[in-house]
Parts: C-alpha cells; structure tokens; sequence
C-alpha cells in the first residue's frame, strides 16, 4: 500500500521538471524580444535628427532664396551660429554638472532644482542631443545658407570670383562655429549650475514641474 504513492509522486517528477524548464524558456525569450537601450536610443536619435533637419531646412529655404539679400542670408547664418553654440554651452554645462548641486535647493522647493536635477540625471542624453543632434543640423543648414551667400556675393563674378567667394564664407563660418564653441566652453563649465538652472527654470514655462 505504502508503495502507490511513492510511484505517483516519481510519476510526477518529470512534469514538473517539463513546466520548469518551459517557464525558463518563455523567460528567456521574454528577455529577448526586449531589444537593448542603446539600440532604442540611436534609432530614436535617427528619427529626431531626419524630423529637425527636414524642419530646418525648410524653413531656410522659406528664408533663404535665390533674389534673398545678402543682409538676410548673414542674418540666418548669425541666427544657426548663435543656435550652435549655445545647444554647445548647454551641453557642456549639463554634462560637467552633478546632480548633488541642486538636492539641496530641491529639499527647499525652489522652482527649477527638480527640473535641473533630472536634467543632470540624464546627462548624456541630453549632451547628444544639444551637441550632436542640434548642433550638427546648425552646421549643415549653415552650410546651405554659407553657399547662398557665397552665390550673391560671386554673382557679377566669373568661376573664380565664385570659387573664391565660397571658401572664404565656408572659412568664416567654420572659424566662427569652433572658435565660439572653444572660446564659451570653459564658461559653459566654470558656470555649470548657474547655467543648468537658468536653464532649468526656462523650461518650467512650457511645462511645470512634478510636485
């Protein structure tokens, strides 16, 4: 009698070791449909940079014609240099601040310290899009409105005249872009939490900060 148990309790053994070892399985490839941070970041940066070059670039060329002046096309270029090195500034400036500089601040609800504390949480991905994704569409729309101006100035001009024209307005405009950018970032870094936090407090108008 003693023994119909122990065989049902042996019988039952290799079924719980079947689901086992299904469960682990669906685990597994739970975990793998998931594809990796870095993935879902880069793909998102790709989306983001096509959608603000496509914007810029449109609206340059509302801008910026073939009859535009020459007054209107240095006026772009200063808008798109400006644009620049400040998405630079901030970069620096967030990615060199640490998050402790504003627990206290925070503790004390004080309008922006939350907003700048996250902001230095996700510092990196806030430096890639100032400097990398904002940046560098300034840089290629500068470009297209660098050759508009070189166009108008070398119009009278023969091939030359044209040549020449275009590698001086190429010349200023990239002397101008790294310079500023090499000139501002040691403010951006000495002044890093005022900078954050000014920052900070300027998007609290667009959207409020979590209680």
């Amino acid at each position: 009698m003693d023994d119909q148990p122990n065989l049902k309790e042996s019988s039952d053994v290799p079924k719980q070791q079947e689901n086992r070892s299904k469960t682990d399985e669906k685990r597994v490839k739970g975990k793998r449909k998931k594809p990796p941070q870095w993935l879902i970041w880069g793909f998102s940066v790709l989306l983001m940079s096509f959608g603000l070059t496509v914007v810029f670039s449109f609206l340059a060329e509302l801008v910026i014609g073939d009859d535009s002046p020459a007054a209107l096309c240095v006026g772009v270029l200063i808008v798109l240099l400006v644009l620049n090195i400040s998405c630079d500034i901030l970069a620096n400036a967030i990615i060199s601040c640490k998050p402790e500089a504003f627990h206290a601040m925070a503790s004390n609800k004080i309008k922006g310290a939350k907003r700048a504390v996250t902001f230095c949480r996700n510092a990196s991905r806030l430096g890639s899009i100032f400097a990398d994704v904002i940046g560098d569409i300034c840089g290629i729309v500068s470009g297209a409105a660098g050759a508009a101006l070189a166009a108008i100035m070398a119009f009278s001009g023969d091939g030359t005249a044209k040549l020449v024209a275009s590698i001086l307005v190429s010349a200023v405009i990239g002397a101008l872009t790294v310079g500023g950018k090499a000139f501002f970032k040691h403010f951006a870094i000495r002044f890093n939490k005022q900078i954050v936090f000014g920052f900070a407090r300027f998007t609290i108008f667009f959207k409020k900060e979590k209680k």
